[in-house]
């Protein structure tokens, strides 16, 4: 638990230094921009979050605000919103990408050997998929 609070922090103050976006906001940034290409709806954002109800809101709000993600009517159901990344906030994820994998090396993977690495990403995607479940 230490060394995650460790590297999220780390990851963080990175990411606010060099894209001036938080961790959670990079990682809605890049949830939406892997979602349907209609949009994602907010339950299903938060569902695939860390935020809470209320950081949540807080975060969309700020990048609707900063123009990164915006929202549109569900086709669907007309009562229902879709969130999508906006052209803009596409081309902040790809210009933060490269600086947040440096980071993401700097502070965690260049810990690990490869096969630490590949036990790690067996482990995490068994984990991923059961809490999914």
């Amino acid at each position: 638990m230490v060394a995650s609070v460790a590297v999220a922090r780390a990851l963080d103050r990175d990411l606010q230094r060099q894209a001036g976006l938080t961790l959670a906001e990079h990682h809605l940034l890049a949830i939406v921009n892997e979602a349907d290409p209609q949009g994602i709806r907010p339950t299903d954002l938060a569902l695939a979050s860390t935020l809470t109800k209320s950081g949540l809101t807080r975060a969309v709000d700020r990048l609707e605000a900063l123009g990164y993600i915006g929202s549109r009517v569900c086709p669907s159901d007309g009562r229902g919103q879709l969130l999508v990344l906006t052209p803009k906030g596409r081309q902040k994820l790809r210009r933060s990408a490269p600086d947040f994998f440096r980071s993401v090396a700097r502070h965690f993977a260049d810990y690990l050997t490869d096969r630490e690495t590949e036990t790690l990403a067996t482990a995490f995607g068994r984990i991923a998929a059961a809490d999914r479940a």
